[in-house]
């Protein structure tokens, strides 16, 4: 039985390299101070081969792991850099194994990075990019997907780091101190050179560095390799997949069919795939026939190629791909929430967008992407202000406002978020009023006992945003693949049209504002408490509302999301509006128009303010009442007795002259 071919792609020919190539280099044979690529032939820089300028790096001989010498990097730009050192490793590599091994020092509390390359020239694409983190974890990402390998280390003492990879089939291993850490299937596997490159924040030393590569014996007259088991990593437990298996042609006759069988768990199947048309060097993608249920428990996926055009496989080293799959139990009502820092002028931002669609595919019903465009049509001022306090500049991501990350990495704080239990849930229900303005009611369920300044704020995100105007192309810094595939931009032209461009995740709107409405839920929660909040956002004529998503943020009160909530408008709509605690917009709330105290408070709260005009105040209980409305008038302060109220959480609304002020009070 045969499944639907999805794709069929020529890759750069297979090449078999007859010779062995190996090197190593401990340092000991330079001086200290000596520029490393301008004295070694077998070292270049990212400018050039022959090094001694800015990018070169120097011999050092205040720390090493054997003899004296060793090679230190440290960026002095906030960029990164501008030490940029390159090992070729002798030729383009595709098949057969090769393995990199090296000792680094990474101070306490610093950062190390490397990526190996596709091409002896550097740039045209990227294989893998390393990055040893602040907080002791590794981080491998390649260019296919957003997700990532990791592992730990340990800083400030010398470690071996060692990875391995069978290229045929696209099999990686890392090892620490001779331990393996794991295994990895790339979005690459063809690789050229290393590039060492400090980011902002470095500070290591590299000794005793040494690779090797044996190429494949070959070629075979028929060798279908499996490369890439798509569809299965990064899954959550429960999730229904569709597995995509890459066969590559390593032999030099085409294959027309392969038999491949599966192993998971108790599920046992094999299938031919006929009809094919794989050419000598060229890939094709095929999708197993039946829909798989993510094992929620750790569970081995085994993908084998038994037959090749109806034979045996001239060449079995490379016919079988195991996965060990590990899913994520998601905790209850869990939505995680990722804001990214985007704009259309920013030619690097396409990853960020690609990042988030990943994610959706991945993780639709547990994750929600809100794009905050910066300078450009999509731009809202009050919420682009507010994540550029907290990100570093574009693109950027943030995880349930996490840590400042590159977008295309959001996978992995993800997985960290999703399994955190939420304190408290929220449901949306919606109305259009006057034919311009959406309303928006919130209810919140608190889950467990918590106290603290809990926050609450409402987004309205869109998808499928398009313009006409200049503001609406998309610089492209991917345009013609000179910088690596990404997700189809590479197809592009620099800048994207705004004819060929649609924007999803846009964040139109943010309420009460970046931070959200502080003390939202008063000081003090039992779980089962109940809350809700009434949003209102006037209705932009350009805004599609059967694309728009009401989007709910449960913030803790260390900043950070406790938890998210969803619903498109068509959804919202559908539900009962409830009327409970009115929260102003950013747009309409006047700073310092008054100092109100204190908080909480038994029987009096004191209201100063900040000039004598009229002021009208209104204090509203959680269901929206106006249990207290006073104008007062001619004076400074005032004294209003709220001694007659149950005790609770309240909302205070000053008006004066169309200034308005809200603040949540306890009354105990």
């Amino acid at each position: 039985m045969k499944k639907l071919l999805l794709s069929s792609s020529l890759l750069l020919s297979t090449t078999f390299i007859s010779a062995q190539s190996n090197f190593s280099d401990d340092f000991e044979s330079y001086t200290s101070g000596d520029f490393v690529a301008q004295k070694s032939s077998k070292w270049e820089t990212w400018s050039g081969p022959n090094g001694g300028g800015t990018d070169d790096v120097k011999v050092v001989n205040n720390k090493a792991k054997s003899g004296n010498n060793s090679i230190y990097f440290s960026s002095t730009a906030a960029s990164g850099g501008p030490s940029d050192l390159v090992l070729p490793f002798g030729g383009q590599y595709n098949n057969g194994n090769f393995r990199l091994n090296m000792n680094m020092f990474i101070e306490t509390g610093k950062s190390a990075y490397f990526n190996f390359q596709e091409q002896t020239t550097v740039g045209k694409g990227y294989c893998i990019d390393v990055y040893f983190e602040t907080n002791g974890k590794i981080t491998i990402n390649n260019n296919r997907t957003g997700l990532s390998f990791t592992c730990k280390y340990t800083q400030n003492q010398w470690i071996n780091f060692e990875i391995k990879a069978y290229l045929n089939s696209n099999k990686w291993e890392v090892l620490l101190d001779g331990v393996s850490q794991g295994e990895f299937q790339n979005g690459s596997y063809q690789i050229a050179s290393m590039d060492i490159f400090p980011l902002n924040g470095s500070s290591y030393w590299i000794d005793d560095i040494a690779y090797t590569y044996t190429p494949e014996s070959g070629p075979y007259s028929t060798d279908g390799a499996l490369t890439y088991i798509d569809g299965m990593i990064g899954y959550l437990g429960g999730a229904k997949v569709y597995p995509t298996f890459e066969i590559r042609n390593m032999g030099n006759n085409a294959i027309t069919s392969a038999d491949i069988s599966v192993t998971y768990g108790n599920y046992v199947k094999l299938v031919s795939y006929t009809g094919l048309n794989i050419a000598k060097g060229a890939t094709a993608n095929v999708v197993w026939t039946d829909l798989l249920s993510i094992y929620p428990t750790k569970t081995t996926f085994t993908a084998q190629i038994v037959s090749i055009n109806g034979n045996a496989d001239d060449n079995s080293n490379d016919d079988t791909k195991s996965l060990i799959l590990d899913p994520i139990v998601p905790a209850q009502y869990k939505l995680v929430i990722g804001e990214e820092a985007t704009g259309t002028w920013c030619s690097w931002c396409p990853r960020g967008a690609v990042a988030l669609r990943n994610m959706d595919k991945m993780y639709h019903g547990y994750f929600q992407g809100i794009a905050v465009h910066n300078n450009d049509p999509m731009s809202n001022s009050f919420y682009d202000a507010g994540l550029a306090t907290i990100s570093s500049g574009y693109p950027s991501g943030l995880v349930d406002r996490g840590s400042d990350i590159d977008p295309s990495v959001m996978g992995g704080d993800f997985i960290t978020r999703i399994t955190v239990a939420p304190n408290g849930r929220m449901e949306a229900a919606a109305k259009i009023e006057n034919n311009t303005d959406l309303l928006v009611s919130l209810k919140t369920t608190i889950l467990n006992d918590i106290s603290g300044n809990y926050k609450l704020a409402c987004v309205l995100v869109e998808d499928s945003v398009t313009g006409t105007t200049a503001g609406y192309n998309q610089n492209n810094a991917y345009a013609g693949g000179s910088n690596g595939t990404m997700g189809g931009f590479e197809s592009l032209t620099n800048p994207v049209p705004a004819s060929k461009m649609i924007y999803d995740h846009v964040g139109r709107a943010i309420s009460p504002g970046f931070s959200g409405m502080a003390n939202a839920f008063g000081t003090t929660m039992k779980s089962g408490d109940t809350f809700v909040h009434n949003f209102k956002f006037t209705i932009d004529p350009t805004w599609k509302l059967n694309k728009l998503h009401i989007v709910g943020l449960f913030i803790a009160p260390t900043g950070k999301i406790d938890n998210g909530s969803v619903a498109s408008y068509n959804e919202a709509k559908t539900l009962p509006y409830l009327t409970g605690q009115t929260v102003l917009n950013a747009s309409e709330i006047t700073k310092n128009l008054a100092k109100i105290y204190p908080i909480p408070t038994q029987q009096n709260l004191n209201i100063s303010m900040a000039n004598p005009n009229d002021v009208l105040v209104k204090i509203y209980n959680l269901q929206g009442q106006v249990v207290i409305e006073k104008t007062l008038s001619g004076s400074l302060n005032y004294n209003i007795s709220v001694e007659h109220l149950s005790n609770g959480v309240y909302s205070v609304e000053l008006d004066q002259n169309g200034a308005k002020q809200a603040q949540t009070i306890v009354k105990q």
